[in-house]
């Protein structure tokens, strides 16, 4: 049993989540770095007849939409955004696009869609695109992003995570990482990429995948259910798979070579006030947003049976969850951390300060 709760003042991207009796449209966006296999893995699990009711949105960077000619199913609720990358330059085209969509199907001008897939391309940075979900109240009232899938390739992928900081963000953004081209890579090469990929994002599944070959089942099936849809806070939050942070060294957690990015879990037995977290929640997210790639935990708050549920991505924070009662026998603060130059050891010296604070004046 869960409810929402606001917490006021957390950050400059609240838009306020669903509209009541207004069941949104699950949106899964399908990233990864140039030439990793996005294209040919839509275009398979669009060939699947349970994916015929999806509506599709590509992001062609440049005058020729090729991507669109080797999408060959669904072409009547296919949308291409061109000239621009999908995570800048045409941000406010696809937030139209998205609502153009529901516009259509309302009115009969596109056949019934019950979901959404959203191709970027290779450039493109998924998180202005999670934030958008969340913070843009024309999409978040009627969308909901049920998940973000990476493809990575296994032949190119490490020198490319090596290289280029926007494919270490798209695997850190991931739910599930599909690790394309394990036929042709050298033997051992995807197994050592799948392990760095393990390091990177702890909590994200990994699949390995030979010339695009995976079903709509495999693919829904190793992402867990959101919170809102009755998913298993476990299965959601995947703590056991984050090491703890060595905060009293000058590690943080793990991390991959080649990069800043680390992947650490946090723990603390101490509650906090529910003015004490919107403070401390607002003051990480907008000192040390761009570096917070990804934040997901349970919290213990003062006079609560029951945690809040976090989720933040950058500086945007999904609407929190308060649930009736733990789900674990431990009612511990538990916060894993996906960080881009960010210390562990200073993440959790700023929550216990905000633990210490003087509640007397109470919530906002």
């Amino acid at each position: 049993m869960s409810r929402t709760v606001r917490l006021r003042g957390v950050g400059p991207a609240q838009a306020g989540g669903a509209e009541e009796g207004v069941e949104r449209v699950p949106a899964t966006l399908l990233t990864g770095f140039l030439g990793s296999g996005k294209t040919t893995l839509l275009n398979h699990l669009l060939s699947h007849p349970e994916m015929a009711d999806t509506a599709v949105v590509i992001n062609e960077f440049g005058d020729v939409a090729i991507d669109h000619l080797l999408v060959e199913s669904a072409i009547e609720n296919a949308v291409v955004l061109q000239s621009g990358c999908i995570c800048c330059t045409v941000r406010g085209d696809l937030v139209d696009t998205l609502t153009d969509l529901l516009a259509k199907r309302a009115s009969g001008a596109l056949p019934f869609f019950s979901r959404i897939a959203i191709e970027t391309t290779g450039l493109a940075d998924p998180a202005s695109i999670v934030q958008l979900f969340v913070a843009e109240p024309l999409v978040a009232k009627r969308f909901r992003l049920r998940a973000v899938v990476t493809t990575v390739d296994a032949v190119n992928g490490a020198g490319q995570l090596d290289a280029f900081a926007e494919a270490g963000r798209q695997v850190a953004l991931a739910d599930l990482l599909v690790v394309t081209k394990s036929d042709i890579a050298e033997p051992g090469t995807a197994a050592a990429l799948v392990d760095r990929l393990s390091r990177l994002n702890p909590g994200a599944s990994v699949l390995a995948i030979e010339q695009g070959r995976l079903s709509p089942d495999a693919l829904f099936g190793a992402v867990p259910d959101t919170l809102e849809t009755g998913g298993a806070v476990g299965a959601w939050l995947k703590a056991d798979a984050f090491e703890p942070a060595d905060v009293g060294g000058a590690g943080s957690g793990r991390s991959a070579h080649g990069n800043d990015i680390r992947a650490f879990a946090l723990e603390t037995s101490r509650s906090i006030s529910a003015q004490g977290l919107k403070r401390w929640l607002g003051s990480i997210l907008s000192l040390r947003g761009a570096a917070l790639l990804r934040m997901k935990g349970l919290v213990k708050v003062e006079g609560l049976d029951g945690p809040i549920v976090l989720h933040a991505v950058q500086h945007v924070l999904h609407p929190p969850l308060r649930l009736a009662r733990w789900p674990t026998a431990d009612a511990t603060t538990k916060l894993v951390f996906i960080t881009n130059g960010l210390p562990a050891a200073g993440l959790l010296a700023s929550f216990e300060a905000f633990c210490q604070e003087d509640r007397a004046g109470g919530d906002d």
